[in-house]
């Protein structure tokens, strides 16, 4: 009957312990649907983020009567296209047009005069049209009958050749256009001269000197043959014509080069932007609206088009993507085991989401209050964007996973506030700076009341950020927008840290995150839980304390959370509370037990358990104490009465279950619990030795190691081999030093045994 009891009440006992996991299980598995949050992420970040759009505006034509006010609700900046291409227009007529000089062009032609005129010498026979025929072919000139007379009739003279290769440098020296009138076109700036062998340029402001290639070329080379005595009246016109003929432009317009700087001119002019400030009234009711007017409510109204509208949202949830993958890839390695890394990454998607919300909440209210007050320069918002809490989320990561998630936790948060208020580099500046002097503010915080301090020190950073980028942009000459500027940074930091201490124990609650505040806390002695176990079982407070050094010392060796292990170890035994006498540290004279029957002592034992997670549901303890509480024995055989059990055991009845005299579980699934159950078992077993020397210490902890092992206790927690015998070394060296010799006081015997 007794055997029945205790199996129903250790059924009782796990469904407890069941239904107390359902809630931690389900919150689990929620943060660790990846997936899930990947797409929170995207989604509720984009529309948080992606500013709002202007309200619908009406399209009206130049000359049409307005039927209605249109007034500005917030700051924009809209393009203007027609000002931007005029200003386009200008920078690419200031382009100067680029013209090629080829000095080469001249040394061919002449270099073809002199094989015409050496041939010519050479054979002076046949009719004109031969002789015509026969020069041209040799010099790669035009050479017609008429004009191969005149050269034979002069006999080839050298001293007429020399001539026209001083008229053929002389006018390829001054420079032969093609269009001289388009040329002209640019004599009030002039042009830009390149030389086609060299590459070099300058600017050539002289445009009339350069002769014209077109019809009037053998006007001038007439003219310039008969300022020659040497050459006959007769001779002149033929020569010229074929000179005039032969003679091809050597300064080229270079359309392409010109085309190419002049569109590189007009590229590199600023888009021309209207500024219309919150409050502006672009048109009123009765008025004509003017062609510009018409053009900027055209403008607004393009804004609000679907594809507008599309594309921002398009962009940031790219954005957005990124980020939560670059989470993703820094939380896997950061996080001790893939599982905890997809819980952590669901729990920076919360935070993100819920500091968003802030973000928008007080632009909106920077936007309220800008707009409810009038007078300049207090009615523009971003006299009041400094306020806005940045420090908030690095400092609330900081605290719950750390220093580096903090940081990146600021970085991203910066671009996504940036985001959030158009993009201004300024913005992102101040929030990244903001952040991460949140961050550092917040490490080795071990209370509360501290981050008032916190407070300040990023009010303070705030300030001087805002100071530095006024300098940056040159807006320092106005005092009284800068003390505003300061003052709202001052605000900013302030408001951070009050909304971090805020909602600092709600994400602990939401997420299963314990900090080190709220640990450090829950160590204090003074804690009405740990004073009542101190007065009312102080074997077991003893025995927590005891097991804490023990704790403590495993959890550094193998990078546990040493601080996380000591405070568990305080509570895990708090369900003894109940029946403190029934546990052999805090009993004096008689034991209990020796009267119960083993199946009623191994449900008192194992009962202590369930009264734990009791009593830490009623003082509202964080989820890792009551882990502990629930794992520090795992399923564990309560072996002295299964012995006792086994020594009763009555063949008419049955064989003794092992499953009776077990612990209620779950197995520790961290190694911070798993850490817990040997150091329960070790310091427990450490009180047991007679002769602590050295070898029986250590055989004494490896057997205990053994035996958990061999139990199968550890099996789903994330403990090595390695880690098991970095933490027997530790366990060693706490108990060698608790077992420390002193030496004997002089005139006192205490181990002597008093006479009765």
């Amino acid at each position: 009957m007794t055997g029945t009891n205790g199996t129903k009440a250790r059924t009782t006992a796990t469904r407890l312990a069941v239904r107390r996991g359902v809630f931690v299980q389900l919150r689990r598995r929620l943060l660790a649907k990846t997936w899930l949050w990947y797409a929170c992420f995207i989604a509720l970040g984009t529309v948080i983020v992606v500013p709002g759009r202007s309200s619908r505006v009406p399209v009206m034509a130049a000359g049409e009567i307005a039927s209605s006010d249109v007034v500005m609700e917030r700051d924009v900046v809209l393009p203007d296209a027609e000002s931007t291409e005029e200003k386009q227009r200008r920078a690419s007529f200031e382009v100067l047009p680029v013209y090629v000089y080829d000095p080469t062009v001249a040394t061919a032609l002449i270099e073809k005069l002199d094989r015409v005129f050496q041939d010519g010498r050479r054979q002076t026979g046949g009719d004109s049209i031969d002789l015509a025929q026969r020069l041209s072919e040799v010099g790669s000139l035009a050479i017609q009958p008429a004009e191969a007379e005149v050269l034979r009739g002069a006999g080839f003279a050298e001293e007429l050749q020399g001539v026209l290769r001083e008229v053929v440098q002389r006018l390829y020296r001054q420079g032969i256009v093609s269009d001289r009138m388009e040329l002209l076109h640019s004599a009030d700036r002039g042009i830009i001269l390149r030389s086609a062998d060299t590459s070099d340029e300058r600017v050539e402001l002289d445009v009339y000197r350069f002769q014209d290639g077109g019809s009037g070329l053998g006007e001038v080379v007439e003219q310039l043959l008969a300022a020659e005595p040497g050459v006959q009246r007769s001779w002149r016109a033929p020569l010229a014509a074929m000179l005039a003929r032969a003679m091809v432009p050597n300064v080229v317009l270079d359309r392409g080069e010109t085309l190419a700087r002049r569109l590189k001119a007009a590229s590199s002019v600023e888009e021309v932007s209207v500024r219309l400030p919150r409050g502006k009234v672009v048109v009123r009711r009765g008025d004509e609206v003017s062609p510009q007017t018409a053009r900027l409510l055209a403008a607004l109204a393009e804004r609000n088009t679907s594809s507008q509208t599309f594309l921002p949202l398009a962009g940031v949830a790219l954005l957005m993507g990124l980020l939560a993958g670059a989470w993703q890839f820094f939380l896997r390695r950061q996080s001790p085991s893939p599982e905890e890394a997809r819980i952590r990454f669901g729990a920076v998607v919360l935070l993100t989401v819920m500091v968003l919300v802030l973000e928008r909440s007080f632009a909106f209210l920077a936007g309220g209050v800008a707009a409810s007050v009038m007078r300049d320069p207090f009615g523009h918002v971003e006299i009041y964007l400094p306020a806005l809490p940045h420090g908030t989320g690095p400092i609330l990561a900081s605290l719950m996973f750390g220093l580096p998630v903090g940081v990146l936790f600021a970085m991203v948060q910066s671009v996504m506030v940036a985001l959030m208020l158009g993009g201004d580099v300024s913005v992102a500046v101040y929030a990244l700076i903001a952040g991460i002097a949140a961050a550092f503010a917040s490490q080795r915080l071990r209370e509360r009341y501290v981050l008032a301090r916190v407070g300040a020190l990023v009010a303070g950073v705030n300030a001087v950020a805002v100071v530095g980028l006024a300098l940056w942009h040159g807006k320092i000459a106005d005092g009284q927008v800068l003390g505003a500027h300061v003052i709202a940074g001052v605000l900013g930091g302030v408001v951070a840290a009050a909304l971090a201490s805020f909602l600092l124990p709600v994400l602990e609650s939401l997420t299963g995150t314990i900090t080190d505040i709220r640990l450090l806390e829950l160590s204090n002695p003074n804690v009405p839980l740990l004073k009542q176990l101190s007065l009312e079982a102080p074997g077991t407070f003893q025995h927590s304390l005891a097991m804490a050094n023990f704790a403590e010392a495993a959890a550094e060796a193998i990078g546990a959370n040493p601080l996380l292990a000591r405070v568990c170890c305080y509570y895990h035994d708090i369900g003894k509370l109940a029946k403190p006498e029934y546990f052999v540290e805090n009993q004096r004279n008689d034991n209990p037990h020796d009267h119960l029957t083993p199946w009623m002592s191994a449900l008192v034992v194992s009962n202590h358990v369930k009264a734990g997670l009791e009593l830490a549901r009623e003082y509202k303890l964080p989820e890792p104490i009551r882990d502990a509480i629930a794992t520090h024995h795992g399923t564990k055989l309560i072996r002295y009465f299964y012995s006792r059990a086994k020594e009763k055991e009555d063949p008419d009845r049955g064989e003794v279950q092992e499953s009776e005299f077990r612990y209620p579980g779950p197995k520790p699934h961290s190694k911070e619990m798993g850490i817990l159950l040997l150091a329960d078992a070790v310091e427990a077993a450490s009180r047991t030795l007679q002769d602590a020397t050295p070898g029986r210490i250590q055989s004494m902890i490896d057997q205990v190691g053994k035996n958990v092992l061999d139990d199968g206790q550890l099996d789903e927690c994330e403990l090595t081999l390695r880690d098991i015998e970095k933490i027997g070394a530790a366990f060693f060296w706490v108990v060698s030093n608790a077992f420390h010799h002193r030496i004997d006081y002089p005139g006192f015997d205490f181990n002597r045994k008093r006479r009765a």
